[in-house]
Formats: C-alpha cells, sequence, structure tokens
C-alpha cells in the first residue's frame, strides 16, 4: 500500500472535515473517495488517526424559500450512504446524520453544498420554463428527482467500487435509538415531464463530480 497516497487521501479528508466552504468541502470528500476507488483503498486501510470512533449527531439546518422539502431526505440518503452514515430528520426540515465524527462532519458539507445547489437550479429552471412559456406545474419537483438520480448515478458507482458500508457499531446505536420511531417517505410528486427530468440528473452529475481540487 502507498504511504503517499494514503497521507494525500488523509490531507483531503481532514480538509474535507475541517473546510467551512461547502463546495471545496464536498470537492475535497470525492477526490478522496475517487483515490480510494483508484487505488483500491478501504476506509479501514487508512490512519486510524484520521477517523474519531465517536458517534455524534451531526445536525444540518436544511431551508430554502424555494426548496421542495421532501427531495432533501432522500438526498441525505444518498450521502449518508456513501459517508458510512445513518440519517433522519428533526422539526419536520433539519437533516440530522449519524455516524463517526468524520464522516457525520464530512457527509453533512457535502449534503449542504449538493442541497443548496440543487435548489439553486431548479429554481433557474422553472424560471426559464415561464419565460419560454412552458407547463411549469410540477416542474421543479421533476427537475430535483432528476437531480438526486443524477447524484445517485455518480456516487453509487464509488460506493460500489469502494464497497462502503455503514459500521456495524453505528447502525447497532442508531436502530436502538429510533426503535418505534415512524418512517417519512421520500418519493417527490413529479409532472412527468422528461425534459425536466434529463436536465436535472446531467446537472446532478455535474455537480457530483466537482473534483477539481488537488492535493
Amino acid at each position: 500500500m502507498d504511504s503517499k497516497i494514503i497521507e494525500k487521501i488523509n490531507k483531503l479528508l481532514a480538509l474535507a472535515n475541517n473546510n467551512p466552504n461547502e463546495s471545496e468541502a464536498m470537492a475535497a470528500a470525492l477526490k478522496a473517495q475517487a483515490l480510494m476507488a483508484e487505488h483500491n483503498i478501504s476506509a479501514e486501510q487508512l490512519d486510524s488517526k484520521s477517523e474519531d470512533k465517536q458517534i455524534v449527531q451531526e445536525i444540518v439546518h436544511a431551508s430554502d424559500k424555494h426548496e421542495m422539502k421532501k427531495w432533501k431526505i432522500g438526498l441525505g440518503t444518498i450521502i449518508a450512504r456513501n459517508f458510512r452514515c445513518e440519517i433522519y430528520l428533526i422539526n419536520d426540515q433539519d437533516v440530522v446524520f449519524y455516524g463517526f465524527k468524520d464522516d457525520a462532519r464530512i457527509a453533512s458539507q457535502v449534503f449542504m453544498f449538493l442541497y443548496q445547489t440543487g435548489n439553486k437550479l431548479a429554481v433557474k429552471y422553472y424560471n426559464k420554463c415561464k419565460k419560454e412559456g412552458k407547463q411549469t406545474k410540477g416542474v421543479m419537483n421533476t427537475y430535483l428527482a432528476g437531480f438526486r438520480k443524477g447524484v445517485d448515478e455518480v456516487l453509487g458507482k464509488q460506493c460500489l467500487a469502494l464497497m462502503i458500508v455503514t459500521p456495524q457499531e453505528v447502525k447497532d446505536s442508531f436502530s436502538k435509538m429510533t426503535e418505534g420511531w415512524k418512517s417519512i417517505k421520500a418519493s417527490i410528486n413529479i409532472n412527468y415531464d422528461q425534459t425536466a427530468f434529463n436536465e436535472g440528473k446531467q446537472d446532478g452529475r455535474m455537480t457530483a463530480n466537482s473534483r477539481s481540487l488537488t492535493a
């Protein structure tokens, strides 16, 4: 195992974990995942110092005046799966990532960037349709469903390549904490506008492929 690659991945994860800029944090996290996939390195093989084993609850105050609320829990589920966390919703709007400290922190950063970007692009697409005199009912939901699908396709490939699995300790703790809780439906009502869905999916892919950072 190349110690220089391990060091580079750990630096990227540290940058993702301690960066107040959501776009840079996401780029660092995804770049680290890409390197892990390229060199066949699992999370368990990284320096133990890079991971705090304390289980925490990282709350993301996700709210936007133009948001489609149901899409956030689905997006959060995708991010949680890719960063070894569990997820739940409080106050009907705040997303909580439950996992090891470093994992939960990085997941929250990646989620917030994708969430804000998705909402912003959905509004832009809605305004474009309105200006062109096209049907706008349900178009934002449809666009966001596509955006979420695009993100899932990109991250899912890395998740599969790295065989990322949420630690059993996290699963057991979460299961015990949430026993008896009600589940939330994450499905989005869409208008079956294939153009809107495809535009969203393409933008989701492009956004999730942000790996411009170097280390």
